[in-house]
C-alpha cells in the first residue's frame, strides 16, 4: 500500500458516535477524517461539494443506515448515481443486522459491513481493506445473509442455477429501487479442492489472514486463491462471492 493518507467521512445521526469514530480514525498515522455528517442528506450534499472541489477528495465513507432526513441506503444510492461521487467506497456501520437492510445496502453499492460493536482494531482493518478496493463482511452480517439465503431456498423451487431476487430495504419498497446486488447466474469453471476450502472459509466471514492460519498457508497464497475463485465464478468481490456460493450450492449454508 502507498503511504498516502486514507481520507474518511463519518456519517451517523448520533454525535457521540461521530466523535468517537472520528477520534479513533484520526489517531491513525495513515488516516484522516475530512468530513462529518449527521444524516444522509447532509452527507450527500457535502461529499458532492467536496468531490467537485479539485483540492478536496474522500476515499471512504463510514455510513450509518438508520438516519433522519435521508437514510443510509438512499444516501449510498445517490452517491453512486452522481458521477462525481460514484467511485466513493462505502463501509456501512450499523447496530442493526436486519437482513433486508443489509441486502439492500449491498445492492445500493456498499463495499463492506461492520457492526458498531466490533473491536476498534477490526474497524480500522476494515477501513484499510475497503479503502484499498476490497470488500468486508462482518461475520455477524454473514450469518444474516446465510439465514436469508437459506429461507429463500426453501421458498423457491430449489433450483440453484440462479440467484434469488433479494429484497430491498423497507424505505425503498415504494418503487424506484435499483436491483439488489446478485451474483452471475451462468456456469462456473470447476474449483480445485484447495479453492473449495478457501471459498468455504470466505463464506464464514474469515479474512485472508485468518484463512491462511486455518489452512496453514501464506496470506499471499490465500489472496491468489481468492482472485482465481473470483475469476472462475465471474464475481467482482467477496460479498458477491458469498451470495453466489450459497445460492448456487457451491457452499452449503451453516
Amino acid at each position: 500500500m502507498t503511504l498516502s493518507t486514507i481520507k474518511v467521512a463519518v456519517v451517523d445521526d448520533q454525535p457521540l458516535l461521530v466523535s468517537a469514530f472520528s477520534a479513533l480514525v484520526d489517531a491513525q498515522p495513515d488516516m484522516e477524517v475530512v468530513l462529518e455528517a449527521v444524516n444522509g442528506r447532509e452527507a450527500v450534499d457535502r461529499l458532492s461539494a467536496r468531490a467537485r472541489d479539485s483540492q478536496g477528495s474522500t476515499d471512504l465513507v463510514l455510513m450509518d443506515l438508520r438516519m433522519p432526513v435521508l437514510d443510509g441506503i438512499s444516501a449510498i444510492r445517490e452517491l453512486r448515481a452522481a458521477p462525481v461521487t460514484a467511485s466513493l467506497r462505502v463501509l456501512v456501520l450499523t447496530t442493526f443486522d436486519d437482513e433486508d437492510l443489509v441486502l439492500a445496502a449491498l445492492g445500493a453499492g456498499a463495499s463492506g459491513f461492520l457492526l458498531k460493536d466490533a473491536e476498534p482494531t477490526t474497524l480500522l482493518e476494515a477501513v484499510r481493506v475497503v479503502a484499498r478496493g476490497g470488500s468486508w463482511l462482518d461475520p455477524a452480517i454473514t450469518g444474516t445473509v446465510l439465514a436469508h439465503l437459506d429461507t429463500s431456498a426453501d421458498a423457491t423451487t430449489g433450483s440453484g442455477a440462479n440467484a434469488p431476487q433479494l429484497p430491498t430495504s423497507p424505505v425503498e419498497q415504494s418503487g424506484g429501487a435499483a436491483p439488489v446486488v446478485g451474483a452471475p447466474a451462468g456456469p462456473y469453471d470447476p474449483l480445485t479442492g484447495r479453492e473449495e476450502a478457501v471459498l468455504a472459509l470466505v463464506c464464514q466471514g474469515l479474512s485472508n489472514a485468518q484463512i491462511g492460519e486455518r489452512l496453514h498457508v501464506a496470506e499471499s497464497t490465500v489472496k491468489s486463491h481468492v482472485k482465481t475463485i473470483l475469476g472462475k465464478t465471474g464475481c467482482h468481490n467477496r460479498v458477491e462471492l458469498v451470495i453466489y456460493a450459497l445460492t448456487t450450492g457451491l457452499v452449503q449454508p451453516q
